[in-house]
């Protein structure tokens, strides 16, 4: 009987063991994906585990250089060996900082460092004036973006009626203008709003009045 209990005992080790230096990367942990979006004030940074077999804690980093480290937050591992776990945490946004990384210390004291990468800028610079252009009255929109991205425009009446609604192609990196006509619009106070459709935020507002 008590060789039979060995046997058993040794089996389930091997197989643990295989598991968790199956997957690549950490024996604790794989990783499948991590990355930064910086949206004005705030960096996002998600991260996903396909599996962890050794809960712990995850270190958020982030450097300047590259070399030196500062901690900005700290999420526990949810510990699912047979299911993706995601993970998303908020940073105050510091343009010093051009890298992040994810830390896992786990709960036997070892440190791995499971991803690092650089933050993406999706943060959107918009300018809107009122122009006459060939005689007729327009909104003009200058806006600036760092990554491909779609505006949606929306142009409500004084009590709340949407009633225009245009979404800007998305763009690469740049600067653009975009002439919005406004003379067909009956007589009214309006408030034209521009969204950023990834975040689903608005980034620029401006009241207007048509008088006929």
């Amino acid at each position: 009987m008590r060789r039979v209990v060995t046997i058993v005992f040794f089996l389930t080790w091997l197989s643990a063991g295989a598991v968790a230096n199956g997957g690549g990367g950490s024996s604790e942990v794989k990783m499948i994906h991590a990355e930064a979006k910086t949206f004005y004030h705030e960096t996002f940074i998600s991260w996903s585990t396909e599996f962890e077999i050794a809960t712990g804690e995850f270190m958020v980093e982030a450097s300047e250089n590259g070399k030196d480290w500062i901690i900005r937050g700290r999420q526990r591992s949810h510990g699912a060996a047979n299911r993706q776990a995601d993970y998303e945490f908020v940073d105050k946004r510091e343009d010093r900082f051009t890298r992040y990384r994810i830390r896992l210390l786990d709960n036997r004291g070892k440190n791995t460092v499971l991803a690092e990468f650089t933050p993406d800028n999706y943060s959107v610079t918009v300018k809107i004036e009122e122009q006459y252009i060939e005689k007729e009255r327009k909104l003009l929109l200058e806006y600036s973006i760092d990554k491909d991205q779609e505006l949606l425009v929306r142009i409500y009446n004084r009590i709340g009626e949407q009633v225009f609604t245009k979404i800007l192609p998305t763009k690469t990196a740049g600067e653009y203008i975009y002439q919005l006509d406004i003379g067909h619009l009956k007589s009214d106070n309006y408030l034209l709003v521009v969204t950023q459709v990834m975040l689903d935020k608005a980034v620029a507002e401006k009241a207007f009045q048509i008088k006929k």
